[in-house]
């Protein structure tokens, strides 16, 4: 597996384009509310939803696209940025501000909103909003100038049958080649939003851009453990230790608990004191385990033999709801 540089992961900022977005029921009329300003039918946008799942990522395709189709540069603003004059802003563009919840909570700011909103409307300029709200309330278009003249629309937190598709074109996106059980798993059994996927993938792109084996699979679970801990149901060395003792009881002459410290410390890449601690040995004789286990591998046909055969149920229980 090639591992790439901290910084290609780190500074790696993918071009956003409207074909990188998933599109679904929840997030499609807002996609073409903002590929309509972006050709300049539709001078005037507001999107509202959820903390995490696209509105920004949906103002970054709108500026790429009109940077290039239309030569023009366009940057992204916070409303409070704008407001107080901060960043680099030519007022002739189209302008696209984000986090505009945080302007309208307040009644100063709220106003000056307002006015500058008016200005814009009264002359033309073409303006897309993005601000955080679970549903669109009178609030949100209360601001607004001229409400008539606004493309107002939500953005809907995905459904559960939806986050499978999500993920899917965010791996896609960061260029990492997922195994359906692990794609699953992400997006069923992961909570949070659109971040916490993001930082997931961007925690296995740091490590290779290919999880498609069953090793690959129980490696993964190790790495992203913390961000399953939100799930009250996740437990891996539970399942892990399942998946064991179905191994054992399939190939008698394993020993059971040097492949539990082997699959938990080499493969998933757990901590030491941690897998000690689950398996009721001390840190140095939880290793011995685990590394003795990885030598019979290479003399033992019948080690290798019951891995495989792990790695297939390991998978299966942890895949399990």
């Amino acid at each position: 597996m090639a591992v790439p540089r901290l910084s290609e992961v780190l500074f790696d900022r993918t071009v956003r384009r409207f074909g990188s977005i998933a599109e679904l029921p929840s997030n499609i009329e807002a996609i073409d509310a903002g590929l309509t300003f972006a050709n300049g039918h539709s001078p005037f946008v507001s999107i509202v939803g959820p903390s995490g799942w696209g509105k920004t990522h949906l103002l970054e395709c709108v500026a790429n696209h009109i940077s290039r189709e239309f030569k023009v540069h366009v940057g992204i603003l916070s409303a409070i940025d704008w407001l107080d004059g901060r960043g680099a802003y030519n007022p002739r563009n189209p302008l696209l501000l984000d986090n505009v919840q945080d302007a309208i909570a307040r009644t100063r700011t709220r106003v000056q909103l307002r006015l500058a909103l008016e200005r814009r409307v009264r002359i033309g300029r073409p303006t897309m909003l993005a601000l955080t709200g679970d549903r669109l309330t009178r609030q949100h278009a209360s601001f607004l100038p001229n409400c008539r003249e606004w493309s107002v629309q939500e953005i809907g937190e995905p459904t559960p049958s939806e986050r499978g598709v999500v993920v899917k074109r965010m791996a896609e996106s960061e260029r990492l080649l997922l195994s359906k059980p692990l794609l699953d798993l992400i997006s069923t059994r992961m909570m949070g939003n659109g971040y916490t996927i993001h930082g997931a993938l961007n925690r296995l792109k740091m490590l290779g851009p290919e999880w498609t084996t069953p090793a690959d699979f129980l490696r993964a679970t190790g790495v992203l453990d913390p961000f399953f801990a939100d799930n009250s149901s996740w437990d891996l060395m539970e399942r892990i230790r399942k998946a064991v003792d179905a191994t054992v009881h399939q190939h008698p002459g394993i020993d059971g608990n040097a492949l539990c410290c082997h699959a938990m410390i080499k493969i998933a890449q757990l901590s030491e004191l941690e897998v000690a601690r689950f398996c009721g040995v001390p840190p140095a004789r939880a290793r011995t385990l685990a590394i003795g286990f990885e030598r019979r591998l290479r003399d033992s046909d019948g080690n290798k033999t019951a891995l495989d055969s792990f790695l297939d149920l390991a998978s299966e229980a942890i895949s399990e709801s």
